[in-house]
């Protein structure tokens, strides 16, 4: 008997030994993936898109993402080998979340330009793009009932989109956060 911490219980010598195999493949092929990218100077964002098990181990069922995913595997690999820092000197001393989200926002037209490309992102089902849109208008204003709308909605899609329960729960949950105490429409 093999009880995992996330996944099912596997019963039987023969499933045993094969789920710990398993397991112990898709460690080292992600490790392995990962070390060699960053030796070609690859960046974590970088990694996360294309490091991926092989196809033999990407079937098996006791790798599947119900829990944690790949990519977030690599970015700690990143930061357990090379620490925070990933290379681009621009993020050595960054801007403030809230200066930056204000220059992007002038940058874009203004708030509303930024909603309305929000907006826009749901319509186009790119529900990553319209919470990261949403997520400048927060920073600089904390209130605003339509970004907390629209942020809520793209997280709410992601979220059914999700097979990792973690990514799941904090997708859905941040999204009932937002939107618990905004007054009816």
């Amino acid at each position: 008997y093999l009880v995992p911490g996330h996944t099912r219980p596997v019963l039987g010598s023969a499933n045993v030994r094969a789920a710990l195999t398993t397991y112990r493949d898709g460690i080292k092929s992600v490790l392995d993936q990962t070390l060699e990218g960053m030796k070609r100077g690859e960046r974590p964002d970088e990694l996360a898109q294309h490091v991926t098990l092989p196809p033999a181990l990407a079937d098996s069922p006791y790798l599947q993402e119900f829990y944690g995913t790949v990519a977030w595997s690599v970015r700690a690999i990143y930061a357990d080998y090379a620490g925070w820092f990933d290379g681009n000197p621009t993020k050595l001393f960054s801007l403030p979340e809230r200066d930056r989200a204000a220059r992007v926002i002038e940058l874009a037209g203004g708030r509303e330009q930024v909603l309305s490309r929000a907006r826009r992102a749901l319509a186009d089902k790119d529900f990553q793009w319209a919470a990261e849109l949403t997520d400048y208008v927060l920073v600089i204003d904390g209130g605003n009932v339509e970004a907390k709308r629209l942020k809520a909605t793209a997280l709410s899609e992601l979220g059914e989109r999700q097979i990792s329960a973690i990514a799941r729960n904090y997708y859905l949950s941040a999204a009932q956060y937002l939107v618990r105490d905004l007054p009816a429409r």
